[in-house]
Parts: C-alpha cells; sequence; structure tokens
C-alpha cells in the first residue's frame, strides 16, 4: 500500500516524523518503507497556490499514484461547539474568497458568475469527499479555505454570513481535495483546532495543544497500516 502523508509546514507534524523514522525499516529520502506499506511525506507549503503546486507535481511525477492520501494539519474553529485541540475530518470544502467582490462587499462566487467551476466541485461549487470506507473516531466537519485567515470582525460576519455551514478555515485544505479529487486518489484530510475565528488574539491560541492532539491522532491512524 503506498500513502502520501503532507502538510503546509514541518512543524506540524514533526513528532510523527520523528516517529515513523524510530519504525521504518528503511527510508530514503522522503520515502519510509514498512512491510507493507510505503509512506511519502509531502511537504506542501503554506496556502492555496504553493500545496496545489506540490501535490500536482508531486502527483504527475508518479507510475503509480497513492492509495490514500493524508493531508493533516491546524484549523481555526467557525463553530463554537468545537473544542481546542480537537480533531477532525474535514468532509467537505469551499473556496471563501474565489470569486467577485460585488457593491456591498459580499462575495459572488463563481456559479453566481454563470462560471461553473466544474467537476470535482458541485453545482454549489463545494468539494465533497466520498465517506471513507472504515468508521474512524473523529468528527466530520464542513471546511472553508481562505488565502488570508481571518481574524477582524466584520470579515468574519462577513464569511460567517455567506458560509453559515462552514466549520473549520484552513489556508490549504480546498486545494488538497481538489488534487486528489481529480486523480482520483483516496483522501482523508485532518485538522486540529487551534483557535476560534474570531478577532486575531494569538494570546487565546492554544498551537501547543492543537499539535500533540494532532500527531497523537496522525500515529494512532498510521499506526493501524504500519504494524
Amino acid at each position: 500500500m503506498r500513502i502520501l502523508l503532507t502538510a503546509a509546514t514541518v512543524f506540524e507534524i514533526q513528532p510523527t516524523i520523528q516517529w515513523l523514522r524510530r519504525e521504518c525499516r528503511e527510508e530514503r529520502a522522503n520515502v519510509l518503507h514498512f512491510s507493507n506499506v510505503t509512506i511519502t511525506v509531502l511537504f506542501g507549503g503554506v496556502g492555496q497556490m504553493r500545496t496545489a503546486y506540490a501535490l500536482g507535481h508531486f502527483f504527475g511525477a508518479q507510475e503509480e499514484l497513492p492509495d490514500l492520501a493524508i493531508q493533516a494539519g491546524i484549523g481555526g474553529a467557525l463553530d463554537p461547539e468545537l473544542s481546542l485541540g480537537q480533531v477532525v475530518q474535514i468532509d467537505s470544502e469551499r473556496m471563501g474568497d474565489l470569486g467577485a467582490e460585488d457593491s456591498d462587499g459580499e462575495l459572488l462566487r463563481l456559479h453566481e458568475l454563470g462560471l461553473s467551476p466544474g467537476p470535482p466541485f458541485d453545482d454549489g461549487g463545494v468539494l465533497r469527499v466520498p465517506p471513507p470506507a472504515a468508521s474512524l473516531p473523529f468528527q466530520s466537519c464542513a471546511g472553508i479555505t481562505t488565502n488570508r485567515a481571518t481574524g477582524e470582525a466584520e470579515s468574519i460576519a462577513r464569511l460567517r454570513r455567506q458560509f453559515p455551514d462552514a466549520q473549520v478555515e484552513s489556508m490549504e485544505g480546498a486545494a488538497f481535495l481538489y488534487a486528489c479529487l481529480t486523480n482520483g486518489v483516496s483522501c482523508l484530510q485532518l485538522r486540529s483546532i487551534s483557535n476560534y475565528v474570531e478577532p486575531r488574539n494569538r494570546d487565546k491560541w492554544e498551537m501547543d495543544k492543537a499539535i500533540k492532539s494532532l500527531n497523537i491522532s496522525l500515529q494512532s491512524l498510521l499506526g493501524a497500516f504500519i504494524n
């Protein structure tokens, strides 16, 4: 089995990389070999553009595509019912700032402009992940991807107004799902909640807690494949 493990930054999954290196039989460049599985590690960079390029380049260079791609990272919670440090799986994604700004400041999305984004987006511009083959111990959440992490009161209100179903914000999720769905690669996006989407105040963030819980969950998930 071939697994792709990707993240925006080393920082987010460094504990898991160290654990995989201790457990693997052999490591060649960024590929870790186990008895029944190989895990390729790819750091795509922050933001949609870098993530899309990294994944497109990776998929295009493979003779055989991965059986599963996992993106792991932190995210901000729009849903107040989510807890800081909680790990969730993203089952859908929207692009929260792609389109045109109307005269009242609202976002006109592509489908509202008569510019259908086409598959794998649905008619409402949503990327949807097929249900996983096995039950996973993570709450499923709707994601939204933005080029700029939202941190000002009016911007937050506008985002909530236009995307009332969005629960978790990231800067890479939609690019990951788009690349995987376009290439027919099974995918799983895990996000650990580091902060609430509210007027920006880093003192209220729980980055260490989010990173710790993300890596505990990631190692538990990967352990089922490598052991």
